[in-house]
């Protein structure tokens, strides 16, 4: 039942990521909405045998994946409200991937908690500017939303820092959620580029799997 649900997840990112390429909005629309869940599927169909061990995972990666869902399914509409909406849902979903890696924190030394700490603040400020100063709840939005991924990131840092296990999947995870909310805000506020949904969504689909893996793989492996 694992290797079936990320069989099909596998063939429906490619699926979609061709509709991207080809600028096929009916296809990716029909797609977008069903790539989550079916890596939540995937992940369920891994944790269940471990459970009750492992209830703890299951239960916070399957909502960080509905949020992540909600999301996806909010971005598809255009306009101001909906892109507000679905940052709040991804926001949400960082907070339960951070909840999983939490504790890592406290093995972090004073000086690099504090210097994590400083580019929590100092990113989303720099993506202000660079976005271009918005105003009113978009830019309210942009600054949280970025400490909140910055916060992400570092937990990244830190779950490396204490040799957690598959940390450095979920690092990788991170950076490339960062990578991909950076071109989608750019596009959004600015202009799009070259491929830019391709690569937007490549990257979120990817970090989405990385993160998953990273949660799952340990649960796996007791």
């Amino acid at each position: 039942m694992v290797y079936v649900s990320a069989c099909i997840f596998i063939v429906v990112s490619i699926i979609h990521l061709a509709g991207c390429i080809a600028e096929n909005r009916i296809l990716c629309a029909v797609t977008k909405p069903l790539l989550m869940p079916l890596l939540a599927l995937a992940a369920s169909a891994a944790l269940i045998p471990h459970l009750p061990g492992a209830q703890y995972t299951l239960a916070l990666t399957v909502v960080a994946l509905a949020f992540g869902t909600a999301g996806d399914i909010f971005l598809l509409s255009p306009g101001e409200k909906h892109f507000i909406a679905g940052l709040l849902c991804f926001l949400a979903g960082h907070l339960f991937w951070i909840a999983q890696y939490g504790s890592a924190f406290g093995s972090v030394p004073l000086f690099e908690t504090a210097a994590g700490t400083v580019c929590i603040a100092v990113l989303p400020a720099a993506a202000y500017f660079i976005l271009g100063k918005p105003r009113g709840a978009m830019g309210a939005g942009t600054v949280i939303y970025g400490a909140v991924l910055s916060a992400l990131v570092f937990t990244g840092i830190a779950a490396v820092h204490a040799q957690k296990p598959a940390a450095a999947l979920y690092l990788a995870g991170t950076l490339l959620f960062l990578a991909s909310d950076s071109m989608l805000g750019y596009s959004v506020m600015k202009k799009k580029f070259p491929l830019s949904h391709f690569l937007i969504m490549a990257t979120y689909i990817a970090a989405q799997t990385l993160l998953t893996a990273a949660v799952v793989l340990p649960q796996r492996q007791q």
